[in-house]
């Protein structure tokens, strides 16, 4: 059996099949067809290099994050204005964050999960307990809470392009 390569998702099918079986390329379709799916092929493609870019963006966000609570961690003891347990927590919660950056790679969802859900319960709990600190670099905390929310929708839409183009 022979097979052609697709010009589209440069793969091989069966050359008595009308379609691509990976991307649905028409083979026998018109020019316009043709043109027009390989245009939108490559611009959903697209996604997949936006997934790469989003995932370093990421990964700088959390190490932000840590190299923030270190210095304000370290300012708070120079201060002596610190407790045993925020510094545990300020300690656990960094190295949380550093080990999600670290290996953001191998597991994007998993590892962008955890760190917007501590995120997320700590801006919760401080709203909570301390409404008048929350409002303290709001900003921040919208730009990073909406850069990791993002980064999910991202990958989300990157695991869809890949799962229907079989790649």
């Amino acid at each position: 059996m022979n097979n052609k390569i697709c010009p589209a998702c440069k793969k091989e099918s069966p050359e008595s099949y009308d379609n691509c079986s990976y991307c649905k390329f028409p083979f026998n379709g018109t020019e316009k067809e043709q043109a027009t799916h390989i245009g939108k092929f490559i611009a959903d493609k697209g996604i997949l290099d936006k997934s790469k870019h989003n995932i370093e963006n990421s990964k700088r966000i959390l190490f932000y994050i840590v190299a923030f609570n270190t210095i304000g961690l370290i300012i708070a003891i120079m201060n002596n204005k610190y407790d045993f347990l925020g510094v545990f927590l300020t300690v656990f919660i960094s190295l949380i964050f550093l080990l999600c950056g670290i290996f953001l790679q191998k597991n994007p969802k998993i590892l962008t999960i955890i760190p917007l859900t501590i995120i997320l319960l700590f801006y919760t709990l401080n709203f909570i307990f301390d409404r008048e600190h929350f409002f303290n670099g709001i900003i921040f905390k919208i730009i990073i809470v909406g850069a990791l929310i993002y980064n999910l929708y991202v990958l989300n839409e990157a695991e869809k392009f890949k799962k229907a183009n079989n790649l």
